[in-house]
């Protein structure tokens, strides 16, 4: 799936750079164009990996250059008479071969908060493809970060085509702030990211899998409005499975006559595909939520070809149906050829059970 990435305010600016720089480091790149925008000229400056002509800034005349500090109706000041300024660098991103537009944004912050829902409003206007947003929630228990956070939500609601949530307060260590974490919550979102949107995107022959995830899989399961949350595990594979006990003779049997390395024990390969996926889905999600309120998912199986058995993968795709009793669940496979890693993705859509928002909307409503 080809997307433009958009990063509105620091964290999406941030997010947004990571993004760039994974897609860099893959022979299948999903990402088709990224930016950055944002009212605090300090921190776009700080986004080495993207292109100066990647980071806009826009409501000086609000914020003089230096952010919002965290004010919501300035963010949203800052964006009311620019945004067709703001739409202009992104216009530039969207070519014919773009299936979705994502945003990304911290909805804490004052830019992020206030301006994300009215760029998501002014894209759509022009265009027909999906837009999507990545919403970071909070963490901790600050009053005003509450209050930025769920009215945004609702803001995008109307605006873009769905929300996948990521959750700072669930993936902080003990006693971290975000600041400490900031690397590693990136990365995290950005492995899952990175994960959903190559999907289908390979172009070698041995990388294609015997059941693709194409773009509208993905958009048939992301799209309706409603909240997403992902769900990730991977594994790695013994180098020498189904390659005899390792002896001289093992050894030079391969080198030789031509044994397949490849050839893999099905018993355990159906096990791993199996232990990976349920790991995925009662593992840490990028927030947390009551299975049983989804709606749809899709299952991404990545890894070796030898090891994505096809019954596996189809009792997988069962298993799953069961556990979120959903009768609308996807499922593909996404051979890895050059990895010795197992990894399941898990995309679950529909959300309406969220105990993060239970909170901060319990917060909001306590501070008045």
């Amino acid at each position: 799936m080809r997307v433009a990435a958009v990063g509105i305010g620091g964290a999406g600016g941030r997010i947004v750079e990571r993004l760039w720089q994974d897609n860099e480091r893959r022979e299948t790149t999903y990402l088709g164009a990224a930016c950055a925008v944002d009212t605090d000229t300090e921190a776009l400056d700080e986004l080495d990996a993207l292109p100066d002509d990647r980071r806009h800034a826009f409501g000086l005349s609000e914020t003089n250059g230096a952010g919002t500090n965290g004010d919501r109706t300035n963010g949203t000041a800052a964006i009311e008479d620019e945004r067709l300024e703001v739409r202009r660098p992104i216009d530039q991103l969207v070519t014919s071969d773009i299936d979705a537009l994502v945003l990304v944004a911290g909805l804490a912050g004052g830019t992020g908060s206030g301006a994300t829902a009215h760029i998501a409003d002014a894209l759509r206007e022009i265009y027909t493809i999906p837009v999507y947003c990545l919403s970071v929630l909070p963490a901790g228990r600050d009053d005003e970060a509450a209050a930025n956070t769920i009215q945004a939500l609702r803001a995008l609601e109307p605006t873009v085509d769905g929300q996948i949530l990521f959750d700072n307060e669930a993936w902080l260590g003990s006693g971290q702030t975000v600041d400490e974490a900031a690397e590693t919550l990136n990365e995290t979102v950005v492995t899952r990211l990175g994960a959903l949107f190559a999907a289908g995107e390979a172009t070698a022959s041995d990388a294609v899998g015997q059941s693709v995830v194409d773009a509208s899989e993905i958009i048939n399961t992301l799209s309706d409005s409603g909240f997403t949350t992902l769900g990730y595990a991977s594994q790695d594979l013994q180098a020498d499975a189904g390659g005899g006990d390792g002896t001289v003779i093992d050894q030079l049997k391969n080198r030789f006559l031509g044994d397949n390395s490849d050839d893999v024990d099905e018993i355990e390969a159906y096990n791993a595909v199996e232990t990976t996926l349920r790991r995925a889905v009662r593992g840490k999600l990028t927030a947390q939520c009551e299975l049983d309120s989804v709606d749809r998912a899709l299952a991404v199986f990545a890894g070796p070809p030898a090891w994505l058995i096809r019954d596996a993968v189809t009792d997988g795709r069962r298993w799953l149906t069961e556990e979120l009793q959903s009768p609308e669940v996807r499922s593909g496979d996404m051979p890895t050829p050059d990895r010795d890693t197992l990894s399941v993705l898990v995309v679950l859509s529909g959300v309406t059970e969220l105990p993060r928002l239970v909170e901060l909307k319990t917060l909001v409503d306590e501070s008045k």
